[in-house]
């Protein structure tokens, strides 16, 4: 009978066995012997395995009391192999953990998070590197935690208690603020703090400077850089913000900011600067330091010659540029722009090519004549209608400036489709309404920071009775003198509504009318319709209505005597849900009033467990599109001809002078990470310069750029577009010398968004603070995070589209 032996769980190469070759082995059991059968498996090499195994260039740290045993840690992982081929079923929980914990957990690269790594540390087996590189710029973060697990895995055999404490070890460390590290202010440095966390994650630049790859393109003798300078200061920022996020929660980013102010004295002090300019200066140097071609030569940038294509035109501009400049930041960042001037004497058309490294996009912006007023309408939901859901929509109506109220009405009854004389605009400031604004009121009195809200209600009558309501907390307590007994304001919270009424109707009827307007705030169970009478009438409980004075004091119009307690005013006050009085006849005289004031009292129910009021539903509402300005839209504008100014006039080589040229800007060749500048700073005189807080709409996923970018077709004489074979999104349509017509497949121009740098306040006295999200070549982390200095913490997806949003990040889904 044959004894067959299997192998044990949880086995290590480097600690329980070694891969040795078949001769070797041979040669062994012949001097020693064999106890037991040997097993053999079966060694693949990997082509792309790695094959040095020098030891790591020495290290100033010399704290550690295992420095001696440093080459050990450099030790190559180069074989793959299968212990166990022979398992046809689901593997054991226990081989489950060992699979995970010496492939799937550990292919990861421990200081690039490449995923495939093929190197180990041999040290403690926790960590796997693509390489020597990569392993000698993590070890100065890596060597605690290694020597830790290295005393476990020396100690004694191990147990199973003892794997699931090294395992805890790894899990534990490849979680913690990986690249969560805050950057701490160092004297109104949140704009250059905002533009590094954006800038640091950018994963093939970071990558780089990760893996200590940046070194090998150090360029020391550029005239036009820091002398590599400023590249090693911000390695030594990432490198703390990536690496030892397990030591410190923040850093300071003092070496980085000194090596600026060196050589860019205007970012030196603790004056507040843009963000957007310190990101260009960055980008640029950096490019700069690392710029691998040693000897610039000499180089023409040519325009396009008549009867060209456009294509190669192009191709030729970005090969001579690229002659002088080769580096990784331009191979992330820089793209081509096509530039058309049109003299308008001669009609001669130039078209050249230039390359950027991010783009400048203006705000549209309305007419000189014009202005858009944000009004959110509340729409009335009477009996049977399907309204009772929708929440409020904000528009954006444009105006004349020196237009009144009454025209601000006719334009929203444009966009909503209400009459005006059933729009009733009001001014709300501190949830209450503090104005009705009257139609000839003019529109230059409505401030910028003014909330104005438009209601839904009928024209003024005899007999229709218009109620404006505020919400609040139903545990306020009044005295028989209608003071507040605890001696403070009310707790108001929420938008506040007018709504209007018939006077003949009976309270029930008034009450259910009230109700419908604000039943959408209620969070409403799943499955819980109109027809749930039991339920319905539990959610109804939450309100309490209460008619008070203008000033929210209680108004005892339901007493039958003198009110004399605190109990019998609040009784008294309020509007009973299921009285056959009528309004007009409980409010006798002052039912000749213009306005009636309620107070709308809500008291926490809880349904299931299920909360069902929510202060924040109360200040829900929609933007609808007339409101927006989107992202396409700035594209559109930056891409539309303009005439120069006097400042900035073109040469025309046919005039032999200056004109002010008709110049079109389009994108050519777009990069694998695209920067976009939102220009909200806007210039109006030497003393003087506005911030533009308009919302600006952008996609936090599948950006198509395709239909921003020029098409490639031969350039004709005295035409300021291309010809008419244009291509279609995606692709490229170009003509051959014999005039027939082919298709290039070009990279799909799809961008997802992984980073924004936002800008609070006005211009020189703001701050800036950053969003961020993990990503490399596999795909995109779902998970944000808000950065603000020193302050790291996560976000939701739907918060990161702000009105603040100054510069965005969009990586491209396939690299060009």
């Amino acid at each position: 009978t044959t004894t067959t032996h299997e192998l044990r769980p949880h086995l290590i190469r480097g600690h329980h066995y070694e891969l040795i070759p078949r001769e070797v082995y041979a040669a062994l059991r012949c001097w020693y012997g064999e106890i037991t059968p040997c097993i053999c498996r079966r060694v693949v090499y990997d082509s792309s395995s790695l094959t040095s195994s020098s030891p790591p260039p020495p290290t100033d740290d010399h704290d550690d009391e295992h420095d001696d045993d440093d080459d050990e840690v450099f030790k190559k992982v180069e074989p793959h192999i299968v212990l166990y081929p022979n398992l046809n079923s689901s593997p054991s929980s226990q081989q489950q953990q060992q699979q995970r914990l010496s492939t799937t957990e550990n292919g990861v690269c421990a200081s690039c998070r490449r995923i495939g790594a093929k190197s180990r540390c041999s040290r403690c087996l926790t960590v796997q590197y693509c390489g020597r590189d990569c392993q000698a710029s993590h070890w100065p973060y890596h060597r605690t935690i290694c020597n830790s697990a290295k005393k476990k895995r020396t100690s004694s055999s191990k147990t199973e208690t003892e794997m699931m404490m090294q395992e805890q070890l790894i899990i534990s460390w490849k979680d913690v603020n990986w690249g969560r590290v805050g950057l701490n202010n160092l004297g109104n440095t949140c704009f250059m703090n905002s533009a590094i966390q954006c800038l640091s994650h950018a994963a093939p630049l970071t990558r780089h400077f990760l893996t200590n790859r940046f070194r090998n393109d150090l360029n020391s003798s550029n005239p036009l850089g820091t002398g590599g300078k400023l590249a090693l200061a911000y390695d030594a920022v990432l490198k703390e913000v990536w690496l030892g996020g397990h030591k410190n929660a923040c850093m300071s980013p003092t070496t980085l900011k000194r090596a600026v102010a060196v050589f860019a004295p205007r970012f030196a002090g603790v004056s507040q600067h843009d963000a957007m300019e310190f990101l260009a200066y960055l980008l640029d140097g950096l490019h700069e330091d690392l710029n691998r071609v040693k000897n610039a030569p000499y180089v023409e940038m040519p325009d396009a010659t008549t009867g060209q294509r456009l294509s190669i035109s192009g191709a030729e501009a970005w090969d001579a540029y690229r002659r002088r400049n080769d580096s990784l930041v331009m191979d992330t960042f820089y793209g081509q722009f096509k530039s058309t001037c049109v003299c308008p004497r001669c009609s001669k058309v130039s078209v050249s090519f230039e390359t950027f490294n991010h783009v400048s996009l203006e705000i549209p912006q309305q007419q000189i004549t014009t202005r858009t007023i944000p009004v959110l309408f509340f729409r009335s939901a009477p009996a049977g209608s399907a309204n009772t859901r929708l929440v409020p929509l904000r528009y954006g109506v444009q105006v004349p400036k020196n237009g009144c109220v009454g025209d601000i009405k006719h334009a929203l009854s444009g966009l909503c489709g209400i009459k005006p004389t059933q729009l009733a605009l009001c001014d709300v400031y501190e949830n209450s309404i503090y104005e009705i604004l009257r139609d000839g009121k003019a529109v230059s009195t409505i401030r910028p920071d003014d909330f104005i809200t438009a209601y839904e209600v009928d024209p003024y009558t005899n007999v229709s009775i218009h109620a404006i309501a505020t919400h609040t907390r139903g545990d306020t307590k009044f005295n028989a003198s209608n003071t507040n007994e605890e001696g403070g304001e009310r707790n108001l919270f929420g938008y506040p509504f007018l709504t209007s009424f018939d006077a003949r109707m009976t309270c029930t009827k008034v009450w259910n009318h009230i109700w419908r307007q604000v039943s959408r705030l209620v969070l409403w169970p799943a499955g819980v319709d109109g027809n749930s009478k039991p339920i319905i009438e539990r959610l109804k409980s939450a309100l309490t209505i209460r008619i008070v004075d203008n000033s929210g004091k209680p108004r005892p119009v339901f007493a039958k005597k003198q009110v004399e307690s605190s109990a019998m005013l609040d009784a008294a006050s309020i509007l009973p849900c299921n009285s056959n009085a009528k309004i007009a006849d409980v409010l006798g005289g002052d039912c000749t009033e213009r306005f009636l004031f309620l107070s709308l009292e809500w008291s926490d129910i809880i349904l299931d467990g299920l909360k069902l009021i929510d202060e924040n539903r109360f200040l829900a509402f929609s933007d609808h599109a007339s409101l927006l300005v989107t992202l396409d839209q700035c594209f559109e504008t930056f891409t539309r001809p303009e005439r120069l100014d006097e400042n900035n006039m073109w040469y025309c080589s046919r005039c032999k002078e200056h004109v002010r040229a008709m110049k079109t800007m389009e994108l050519w060749k777009l990069p694998n990470v695209l920067v976009v500048h939102l220009k909200r700073f806007a210039f109006k005189h030497a003393l003087r310069r506005e911030k533009l807080d308009a919302f600006v709409d952008f996609p936090l996923q599948e950006l198509d750029m395709s239909r921003h970018c020029a098409s490639s077709s031969s350039y004709t004489r005295g035409s300021i577009s291309p010809t008419s074979n244009s291509a279609s999104p995606g692709q490229s349509s170009m003509n051959d010398d014999n005039g027939e017509n082919f298709v290039v497949d070009n990279v799909p121009a799809i961008y997802d968004l992984f980073a924004v740098t936002n800008h609070y306040g006005r211009m020189g006295f703001g701050h800036y603070t950053a969003y961020a999200r993990k990503w490399n070549e596999d795909g995109m982390s779902d998970q944000w995070a808000a950065f603000d200095d020193s302050n790291v913490g996560g976000i939701k997806p739907s918060m990161v589209v702000t009105p603040a949003a100054y510069v965005l990040f969009y990586r491209r889904r396939i690299f060009d």
